[in-house]
């Protein structure tokens, strides 16, 4: 009987690490940064945007323990991907990124 836990086979290369971090589109990355650190105790980590040279999206990064948020938001309306999908769908995860061991075999892998 294999039980609901059993993920079958270890893999010998590839090995799962750790979660890294989220990547939010939102209508208003520093807004929701701030949000985030204002009520819930979370830091500024990272900063991306004009100033940094980054033209299309900015992008704020907040950090509590071992929990990453990046909040991202198109700096203008010429970003039609990042744009259209916050029309149709709202703030939202767009990405969950985790660390493991050889990435380069994975990717090969699959």
């Amino acid at each position: 009987m294999t039980s609901y836990t059993d993920k079958g086979e270890k893999p010998l290369r590839g090995r799962f690490v750790r979660f890294h971090h989220i990547t939010f589109w939102v209508g208003n990355a520093k807004q929701a940064a701030s949000f985030y650190c204002d009520k819930m105790g979370f830091e500024p980590l990272a900063y991306q945007g004009l100033e940094t040279g980054s033209r299309e999206i900015v992008s704020h990064v907040i950090k509590q323990d071992k929990i990453i948020f990046v909040f991202q938001s198109p700096l203008n309306p010429g970003n039609e991907e990042m744009g259209e999908h916050l029309i149709k769908h709202g703030d939202g995860v767009k990405d969950i990124a985790f660390q493991v061991e050889d990435c380069d075999f994975l990717v090969k892998v699959t």
